[in-house]
């Protein structure tokens, strides 16, 4: 028996620990013996995609003005400086409401990343802009909202899909996420080692 190599994981279902064997890893998967469970963990081999994948994407989301008149931004992969400033990657319009406009010159970024483990886009926002001399972040002047709730200044946080982002508080956007094909991320999957650790 000392031939055979053992592990440990977390049963899926019921979170405990399960001993998995080499005939286990052989099979693919292991039933959880805990008493009241019974689930099936699939032993998978870990993997990841290759980012280069990004290279040939056709669209990376983009932001819906939900105000009159309803405009559409495209989004850039890497960062996305929101604001009224010409100098801007996403440059809304001066929304105006009883004689102000509540959105910075250079009010949020939008940060399209790739996770490779997922093999999707992820979207995470940050109140105001990183300055160029400074290299500091430099906050909104109103604030940004996520579905409702303020941003901390130092927050970075993921936005879903339909999620709405909020400008000084009057200006609403909507998020639209791309979704990469399962078609197109098979190609660019890479397996690595096999690691009965890893359940699905």
């Amino acid at each position: 028996m000392s031939g055979f190599k053992t592990t440990l994981i977390n049963c899926q279902q019921c979170g405990r620990r399960i001993m998995v064997r080499a005939v286990d890893t052989e099979r693919g998967s292991i039933v959880c013996s805990h008493v009241g469970c019974g689930a099936v963990n699939v032993l998978q081999k870990p993997f990841h995609y290759d980012e280069s994948i990004v290279l040939g994407l056709p669209s990376f989301g983009q932001l819906t003005y939900l105000g009159t008149p309803e405009t559409t931004y495209r989004l850039q992969f890497g960062s996305n400086v929101i604001g009224t400033s010409d100098a801007c990657t996403v440059q809304v319009a001066r929304f105006v409401h009883n004689g102000r406009c509540f959105i910075s010159r250079r009010h949020c970024t939008l940060t399209v990343v790739f996770d490779k483990w997922t093999g999707q886009l992820r979207y995470q926002l940050q109140d105001g802009a990183v300055d160029a001399t400074t290299q500091l972040n430099q906050s909104s002047l109103n604030g940004t909202q996520l579905n409702g709730v303020p941003l901390l200044k130092t927050e970075l946080i993921d936005v879903s899909d339909e999620g709405i982002i909020t400008l000084g508080g009057v200006d609403r956007f909507r998020l639209a996420h791309y979704t990469i094909p399962s078609t197109m991320l098979d190609t660019y999957k890479i397996e690595l080692d096999f690691n009965p650790d890893r359940t699905q």
